[in-house]
């Protein structure tokens, strides 16, 4: 990669910072993917480069020293107030004599690594700035989630950065799509035509999405309030998932054409069922009001209104403070036909997708068991770090390779986003129990009940 690029990280100080985007960067340079650099970290608080660098080197292991003083060399801490249009002049003068230095050619990633509040302020004050003129499709603009609060919120941040940046520009985050495995769910579905004529509602009985986390709120327990696991995880990395399981082919994979067949998945899609949970210790959290109905556990069960899924039930599972951590597609067959019913395992066939911990592509087939007129299930299955080593880049890392090369095929559209809040949105104004559950546990105990309304056994 060729490219002279300068990293401009709004909210350098943060959790988001330290932990991912100053360990990719540093693998990028280990890789040779980038040599030609610099980085501009941007916060409100007094701080150095070599400080949070310093943070920063906990996160990767067994790191070179060398690397991480070339990063330091190559970076500015400049101290500002985001809402400060005076202070972006020094920013902006700044970063100039940076790149000069380094013969860079004005090549600029914004990345807003802040809360969401700051967006709209922070877009405008660099609109001012001459640095963020476009050339071509840049300088580029990059958002975590999440993106609005809801629709009327995200419609309005929308349209403050498109009157400003062009849509080519921009790059919103969903991490969940860099994941190594995610992005092998479209290739894994059209480029094997053992999977592509099953792939639909005559064989297929169900979908599950699980996304669970053993931890809880932690540190995060202010910001986590004002929000809760369906803005969180529901609206954002569970939706799109869901997306690649249920999408069309695309003409090509390539940016467009992947996200126009996402949004006609969410243009189809609905929610029937929802059940919410609160771990027991949930308002103990630092920063969590003590009348807190925040739920952070949600399972849903949803429809894609299409030929190909209709009648196909998708169910959707994730929540804090559960008993493991696991992140898990589970593609359920539909049973078939056998005379030996009375052997054979009361399950069907699964493709089992593991995103998190031992990522991989698992296969569950009936076989017979030797020596006997029976059958059970057995996994073929594929871990990647078998196959390629344990090296294999990280999500942030495959992600900045994308912005570089100008690639939008892992991030998200404008009106997906909003099509996914108009999705969500009346399951979230709608009134309704949040029941307590306890922590390592499986959820509330009334989701039984609501498991055997929708039939569905959740695979563990």
């Amino acid at each position: 990669m060729e490219e002279r690029v300068t990293f401009i990280v709004m909210g350098i100080t943060g959790d988001l910072a330290k932990r991912k985007l100053l360990p990719a960067i540093y693998n990028l340079v280990l890789r040779k993917k980038i040599e030609n650099f610099a980085v501009v970290g941007v916060s409100r608080s007094e701080n150095s480069m070599k400080s949070v660098i310093g943070d920063a080197k906990k996160f990767v292991k067994e790191s070179d020293q060398e690397i991480w003083d070339e990063i330091e060399r190559r970076s500015k801490y400049i101290q500002i107030d985001f809402d400060d249009s005076e202070g972006y002049k020094v920013f902006g003068k700044n970063c100039l004599e940076i790149e000069e230095k380094f013969k860079l050619s004005g090549k600029r990633i914004f990345y807003l690594a802040t809360l969401p509040e700051h967006f709209p302020s922070i877009v405008k004050n660099l609109k001012n700035l001459k640095m963020s003129s476009a050339k071509g499709n840049w300088p580029k603009l990059v958002f975590e989630k999440p993106f609005g609060h809801d629709l009327s919120s995200a419609r309005d941040l929308n349209e403050t950065i498109l009157s400003l940046f062009k849509e080519k520009q921009i790059y919103r985050i969903d991490h969940y799509l860099g994941k190594e495995l995610v992005a092998n769910i479209s290739l894994l579905r059209f480029t094997n035509r053992v999977f592509e004529p099953l792939w639909c509602r005559d064989h297929i009985e169900n979908i599950q999405i699980i996304l669970n986390e053993d931890l809880t709120v932690g540190s995060r327990g202010e910001f986590y309030d004002k929000y809760g696991v369906l803005r969180d995880m529901v609206q954002s990395h569970m939706f799109q998932l869901l997306s690649l399981i249920a999408m069309e082919s695309p003409e090509k994979f390539e940016g467009e054409s992947v996200r126009d067949k996402k949004l006609e998945v969410f243009k189809s899609l609905k929610i029937e069922d929802v059940l919410l949970g609160q771990y027991d210790s949930y308002k103990l959290e630092k920063g969590v009001a003590q009348n807190s109905t925040t739920p952070t556990f949600a399972v849903l069960k949803a429809v894609v209104n299409t030929p190909r899924w209709k009648g196909v039930p998708f169910f959707l599972k994730t929540g804090k403070a559960l008993g493991e951590t696991k992140a898990v597609i589970y593609v359920k067959f539909k049973e078939v036909n056998c005379s030996l019913s009375k052997t054979r395992p009361s399950d069907t066939d699964y493709l089992i997708i593991n995103l998190k911990t031992n990522e991989g592509i698992a296969l569950e087939v009936n076989t017979k068991i030797p020596g006997k007129n029976e059958v059970e299930p057995v996994k073929l299955d594929f871990r990647i770090k078998n196959k390629y080593g344990p090296n294999t880049p990280e999500a942030y890392e495959s992600l900045i390779e994308e912005i570089i090369a100008e690639n939008q095929y892992s991030f998200v559209r404008n009106d997906s986003i909003e099509y996914c809040w108009k999705v969500l949105e009346p399951w979230m104004k709608m009134e309704q129990p949040v029941y307590k559950y306890k922590k390592d546990s499986n959820g509330p105990k009334e989701l039984s009940k609501w498991n055997d309304k929708n039939k569905v056994r959740w695979r563990s």
